[in-house]
């Protein structure tokens, strides 16, 4: 089991005015509406506390069997559980209307695109771990809601924090998924 608390991850304003701009139903953003974006999200984003914690287990020895987009072959999975932390919301709900009206969907953007690029990362750490066994990952697949206490069970999710109820994660901005290790295809010689 491997946890990383407090890594850096990059936010992407665009991506966040983009998620805004579907949030709040409008084709362009207002320019006042942009400038709130922008100081909300300069703010809010020292709030963001991300971590994650996962392990890999071999085809024969997995703790459960999830065969959603499984690959015809695969040796092993990486479980994991990812979150940014409560602090961003526990922030929001001392001041909501800090930055006007839409503070609480700029929010949700700055949320949102932190626990992409937070997946980005596992992604990328665990992606660096298999190809040092000659494999590839399958892209990220998201574990179905009745399987998450399942899944804190073989990973303890509780050390980043993270714990389960009723088919919920909590803090509200976690997931839980894995990845799948295929053998990488070799290079043939010409």
């Amino acid at each position: 089991m491997r946890k990383i608390k407090n890594f850096r991850i990059n936010l992407r304003i665009k991506e966040i005015l983009s998620i805004i701009k579907k949030l709040v139903n409008v084709v362009e953003l207002s320019v006042e509406l942009e400038e709130e974006a922008r100081q909300c999200y300069c703010f809010y984003s020292k709030f963001l506390v991300p971590a994650v914690v996962y392990e890999t287990f071999p085809k024969e020895m997995l703790p459960f069997v999830y065969e959603k987009d499984v690959p015809s072959k695969w040796l092993a999975e990486s479980i994991f559980f990812v979150t940014i932390g409560d602090n961003l919301c526990e922030k929001y709900e001392k001041d909501e209307e800090i930055f006007g009206e839409h503070t609480g969907k700029i929010i949700s953007a700055v949320a949102v695109d932190a626990l992409e690029q937070s997946k980005n990362f596992i992604q990328r750490l665990i992606s660096n771990e298999a190809q040092g066994e000659n494999c590839e990952i399958s892209r990220s697949i998201d574990i179905p809601p009745h399987l998450y206490e399942t899944a804190a069970g073989c990973i303890p999710a509780d050390k980043i924090a993270i714990s389960t109820k009723d088919g919920k994660l909590n803090p509200r901005y976690s997931e839980c998924g894995l990845f799948y290790w295929i053998p990488s295809k070799k290079k043939t010689k010409k």
